[in-house]
């Protein structure tokens, strides 16, 4: 792992260890999964999003496997097709059926992937009283905090799961999503929208835990941008 020191990259010493896995532990949820309506695969440029969302599906945990995303900061100019299209075809080769795969290919934003999924499965007339959410280990916190704010359904009949990929803080940084420096600027990005959003009306509001604030401002100190 590595942190910036002086303006040069260096090896992560066990404070800078600690501050990150401050982070990682207040963003992610480590929710139980429960029998649900519906899995809703959120699209990023995360492959093993994909698989984690097929795999439930194939596990039983839902009937229905939905898929949103056109195109975000990451996969813009790099994904010749939409995220959810990418992340369906993953899914296919997995073994799920394509009739019980659904799509969303316009959101590009965590706010539409809510409301166009609900769009979609009215339009499909799909009921739903309870839903996994699948999107990356960092962002669970900021996916659920946004489902209770923008969900356009009853939301006291409707309850949420989010879940990720089975990863830890070390295992995340892949070639294909980036370096630990990256996930670190990723996990301060979504501190800052957990702590600014609320105000946007685009989720609802959430403690930041002190030992988040302080591992945010430590890195922010050592020089990370978020991202």
């Amino acid at each position: 792992m590595l942190c910036p020191s002086g303006g040069h990259v260096m090896e992560m010493d066990d404070e800078c260890k600690r501050q990150a896995q401050a982070l990682w532990n207040y963003l992610c949820l480590c929710q139980p999964l429960e029998k649900s309506d519906v899995i809703i695969g959120l699209g990023c440029h995360d492959l093993r999003v994909a698989e984690r969302a097929a795999m439930l599906f194939l596990e039983g945990w839902a009937p229905w496997l939905l898929f949103t995303g056109y195109l975000g900061n990451q996969t813009a100019g790099v994904w010749q097709h939409p995220e959810a299209q990418v992340f369906m075809e993953i899914a296919m080769k997995m073994g799920v059926p394509r009739d019980r795969i659904l799509l969303e290919t316009e959101a590009t934003n965590t706010g539409e992937n809510i409301r166009f999924s609900y769009q979609v499965l009215k339009d499909n007339q799909v009921p739903v009283s309870r839903v996994i959410l699948v999107q990356q280990p960092f962002m669970e916190r900021r996916v659920l905090a946004t489902f209770l704010c923008q969900w356009p359904g009853a939301k006291e009949n409707t309850r949420a799961i989010v879940t990720s990929p089975c990863t830890d803080l070390a295992q995340y940084p892949h070639p294909t999503v980036g370096t630990t420096k990256d996930l670190i600027g990723y996990m301060l990005g979504v501190i800052e929208r957990i702590r600014d959003y609320p105000q946007k009306g685009y989720q609802v509001e959430q403690e930041i835990s002190s030992e988040a604030l302080m591992a945010y401002q430590w890195f922010m100190h050592a020089g990370y941008s978020p991202q």
